[in-house]
């Protein structure tokens, strides 16, 4: 550490000094507060602006194919606010939405010019996460974290009584959410140190995180955690151990909370229509829900009716309700009524690819999936052709699945355009992007 600080004073230049602060303070302050972490965002692509304006910068040339389609994907998005019939509603979160580009190319920027700053975003994610965690572990004994935030049904610090963890976001379930989306990024910076010391703490890193969400209730992020795991334990050398100890672990917890074992069992057959619930009234099964089908149903519908360009950014609870009106009204054709689905509304789809078919329409879906079947491409590559594994690939491995994990199509999420999503991929997209500048250099691909 005592390194990194000595050549933070005299190696990097002050604007630098200036972006680097703002950038790596985003991975905490989108644990404690949203706002300070998109102004600084903001703040940080000022810089980036400003320092392109004034001096000739080459750095960009090699992701020159990554922003042609950042620019397509904001042009499209511009495109789709021009057109739309809800103006007010869409132009601040599509006007502004080039500055989470901004917080990529940030990245890329301070990593391309000083690539011993990896070593120090690897401190500073591990410190936020080892908070982050910390508190939560605090939360789950005390009954209250460290800013005063109470657990959910959390009763005499009994932990049978847990409904949810919850750490710094209070009574919102984002806690699973924030650390499985930053536990590829700190495993992928660990591997990119290649210190055998650091290395060795992956799996307790992997294991106390996995435990936290777990706690925390969070259906979704519990799935990508596992999809996660799997990919972890293709490429360790230790497959066996892992599992029977993740099982081990999972039954333990599972067997002394029985209010966690009805949240993930009873609950989710209940929903999905398998197991029939005075709770829930569907008489379907259902691939999610029936309410999560029901709102995919009214995206698709708006869509329809929209369908280059969509309704625009985060217009779809305003079309969806126009949309459900003239669907649930008596007028409309028994040839085009769906038996099997209602038109439900809300902000938006609870999937990314249906809203970014309703909000964007097909140009824009387009774009993002391009973008993940590149991704699956090159999850492929490494794993299965690539013979030579050493810190580049393993870091570039798991920061890809870490990309992937955000743009995961087959499962709920929040929404695409909300500034605490946008912002957890384009943090970890500009590390993304440093490290496929690597293998390209070293011609591996």
């Amino acid at each position: 550490m005592y390194k990194i600080i000595k050549k933070f004073n005299h190696k990097i230049e002050i604007i630098d000094k200036y972006m680097l602060i703002f950038i790596s303070l985003i991975p905490i302050l989108l644990a404690i507060s949203i706002f300070m972490a998109d102004l600084f965002a903001s703040i940080a692509g000022l810089i980036l602006i400003y320092i392109f304006l004034k001096k000739n910068i080459i750095f960009f040339r090699s992701i020159k194919k990554e922003i042609y389609l950042m620019i397509i994907f904001y042009s499209i998005i511009l495109i789709s606010l021009l057109l739309t019939d809800y103006f007010k509603i869409s132009f601040l979160p599509s006007f502004f939405y080039f500055r989470y580009f901004l917080v990529s190319l940030s990245i890329f920027y301070l990593l391309k010019k000083y690539d011993f700053l990896m070593s120090f975003f690897l401190y500073v994610v591990s410190i936020t996460i080892l908070f982050v965690t910390f508190d939560s572990i605090f939360q789950f004994f005390n009954g209250k974290n460290l800013f005063g935030y109470k657990a959910p049904g959390l009763q005499n610090n009994n932990p049978d009584t847990l409904i949810y963890l919850t750490g710094f976001f209070d009574q919102e379930k984002k806690l699973g959410s924030y650390l499985i989306r930053f536990l590829p990024l700190i495993l992928g910076l660990i591997y990119f140190s290649d210190k055998i010391k650091y290395i060795n703490l992956n799996k307790y890193i992997l294991v106390l995180i996995g435990i936290i969400i777990f706690f925390a209730s969070e259906r979704t992020s519990l799935f990508l955690y596992l999809i996660f795991l799997a990919s972890y334990i293709l490429i360790s050398k230790q497959k066996l151990i892992i599992i029977i100890y993740g099982l081990l672990i999972l039954s333990i917890i599972v067997i002394f909370n029985p209010l966690l074992k009805n949240k993930y069992v009873n609950v989710t057959l209940e929903q999905m229509g398998i197991v029939k619930s005075t709770h829930y009234k569907t008489h379907k099964i259902s691939f999610i829900s029936e309410e999560h089908e029901n709102l995919i149903y009214g995206s698709i519908i708006v869509f329809k009716n929209n369908p280059l360009l969509g309704s625009g950014v985060k217009t779809f609870f305003a079309e969806c309700n126009k949309v459900k009106k003239i669907h649930h009204s008596k007028d409309l054709p028994a040839h085009r009524v769906n038996k099997r689905n209602r038109v439900e509304c809300s902000t938006h789809p609870h999937n990314t690819y249906f809203q970014l078919l309703a909000d964007i329409g097909i140009f824009g879906f387009m774009v993002i999936f391009y973008f993940l079947c590149y991704l699956i491409l090159t999850f492929y590559k490494i794993l299965f052709r690539l013979k030579k594994f050493d810190k580049y690939f393993l870091s570039y491995y798991y920061i890809n699945i870490g990309v992937l994990i955000n743009l995961f199509p087959l499962i709920p999420s929040g929404s695409f355009f909300n500034n605490w999503i946008s912002l957890m991929i384009s943090y970890i997209f500009g590390f993304w992007l440093f490290l496929k500048t690597k293998i390209n250099q070293k011609k591996y691909t």
